[in-house]
């Protein structure tokens, strides 16, 4: 209060020689600094009687290079309007955004019979500020880091604390989560690339001027393995926006998909079966070759089938064809040529099978053709065996 009314005597005193020069009527105040900090000095404020509009109006920068000269005061002159102030007028005044979001709302004066009016004081808006901003899944460790379920979607969570400095409330926030590399914040969205919350959560009570901002999305198992952008975007009451980003990785997802059974019915010895079909699905986020073995009763045990004769069938007499069908009678020799032999032993064999690139329609399948040689030691009976799929990423992929 000191400085204001040393400011206030310093400028009665300098009104006191003004109507010597000619008739003016003062409207002088204070625009305090905005409470995140920024400064008032060099805003303009604005000056107008609403009976005759808005258009009819003077201004000055507040401060040092306005008419008052001194740090945070304004000096305007309501004679100056083009329909010069009387008595009882009732001005308006706010301080105009330059552009950076900072201005305040209107107040209003009386024009009184003396030589000058102090408005009421004026505060600088204050922005929203984002104190912090995070995404991730709900796995703690490793942080940035996001694991996709198989065949499913994943909770993935933007978080923000975001600071009110002059308690305006915050309307509303959504998000934007898309792989920053291949895509971007305005692209429509989609499962492997792109996703939009528009509707976020707002916590108002999460502290003293502080709220706390979530935005979920379920992303896709498929989404791009990359580094992944949230672009958060909060507007006050006051019709104010402020964005912040964060980032993340998706990881690779190796999953696939198979059959549960595959039956081959019933064949004599020393035949061929008939061939069977296992559709593989890719159900992760890479390209992927297969890794195969097989096994009749535990790992290692070098047979592909456990008969109830107690024979049981070697591993090498199950054979697949990873990329064509061949759907008629076939011999042993012919068998042999155009089919692989089943190992005990993992191997990885090309399949190239790429992964869903739509939210409509699933193409990330490929099918696997088996057969199974019955040689003569065979006895009437059941057999049942275990073949061991396993997804193997590209390189590059």
């Amino acid at each position: 209060m000191a400085k204001v009314f040393f400011v206030c005597i310093f400028l009665f005193l300098t009104l006191i020689a003004i109507p010597f020069i000619s008739a003016a009527h003062y409207i002088i105040g204070i625009v305090n600094d905005a409470r995140d900090g920024t400064f008032a000095n060099g805003y303009t404020i604005l000056l107008w009687n609403p009976a005759n509009g808005i258009d009819d109006n003077q201004t000055d920068i507040i401060g040092p290079s306005g008419n008052s000269g001194v740090d945070n005061i304004y000096m305007i002159d309501c004679e100056m309007l083009d329909n010069s102030c009387e008595i009882d007028d009732v001005l308006y005044l706010k301080v105009l955004n330059n552009g950076d979001n900072h201005f305040s709302q209107n107040i209003s004066i009386a024009v009184s019979g003396a030589g000058y009016d102090i408005a009421p004081n004026i505060t600088l808006s204050s922005i929203l500020n984002i104190i912090s901003i995070s995404v991730d899944d709900d796995i703690a460790n490793p942080a940035n880091q996001i694991d996709l379920f198989t065949a499913s979607n994943r909770t993935v969570t933007c978080r923000a604390i975001v600071e009110d400095f002059d308690g305006i409330g915050i309307k509303n926030a959504s998000a934007k989560f898309f792989d920053n590399v291949s895509s971007s914040y305005s692209e429509t969205d989609n499962g492997n690339k792109h996703y939009s919350n528009n509707s976020c959560y707002i916590n108002s009570s999460y502290d003293i001027n502080q709220s706390e901002v979530l935005c979920d999305f379920q992303v896709a198992y498929y989404a791009n393995t990359s580094y992944w952008n949230c672009t958060l975007s909060i507007m006050d009451n006051n019709n104010i926006s402020v964005n912040g980003s964060s980032y993340s990785f998706i990881n690779p997802l190796l999953s696939i998909g198979v059959n549960d059974s595959m039956d081959f019915g019933a064949v004599a010895r020393n035949y061929v079966t008939g061939e069977k079909t296992i559709n593989i699905t890719n159900y992760g986020n890479v390209k992927i070759n297969l890794s195969l073995h097989g096994y009749a009763r535990e790992e290692g045990d070098g047979y592909a089938m456990n008969c109830s004769s107690f024979n049981n069938i070697s591993i090498m007499y199950e054979k697949y064809n990873l990329t064509a069908s061949n759907t008629s009678i076939m011999s042993l020799s012919t068998f042999e040529r155009l089919y692989t032999n089943l190992t005990q032993n993992s191997v990885v064999k090309k399949f190239n099978l790429d992964f869903r690139h739509s939210d409509s329609v699933n193409i990330a399948i490929n099918s696997t053709y088996w057969r199974i040689y019955v040689p003569l030691g065979i006895s009437a009976g059941s057999c049942s065996g275990n073949i061991v799929f396993g997804a193997s990423q590209l390189a590059g992929s």
